[in-house]
């Protein structure tokens, strides 16, 4: 048996182009599913911290999404500062949304 391979050749561009619009959309989904999780897991004294995260999903290929919250508490409750959030919680959102949950 012989498999001819030169076709896929021809078409390498293609592919190239259908693999990066692949990998930005399971980039993004997976940014906007860490960023739901990190707002829904977020501690809530007055709600100004849950309101204030931001989001910027990729839009290129290879490109990282950003989530950002710039209180000036974000440090001190990301590492665990609020009984309602223990240090990790963050992690934790984030590898649920890697995992698709």
């Amino acid at each position: 048996m012989k498999i001819d391979l030169s076709d896929l050749i021809g078409k390498r561009g293609k592919i190239t182009k259908m693999i990066e619009a692949k990998q930005v959309e399971v980039a993004a989904k997976v940014t906007l599913d860490a960023h739901a999780n990190v707002v829904l897991a977020s501690p809530v004294d007055t709600g100004k911290f849950r309101g204030a995260w931001t989001v910027e999903a990729p839009t290129k290929a290879f490109e990282n999404g950003k989530i950002e919250n710039s209180t000036e508490y974000a440090v001190p409750l990301a590492n665990g500062h609020s009984d309602q959030a223990p240090a990790g919680w963050i992690e934790n959102a984030c590898i649920a949304a890697v995992k698709g949950q």
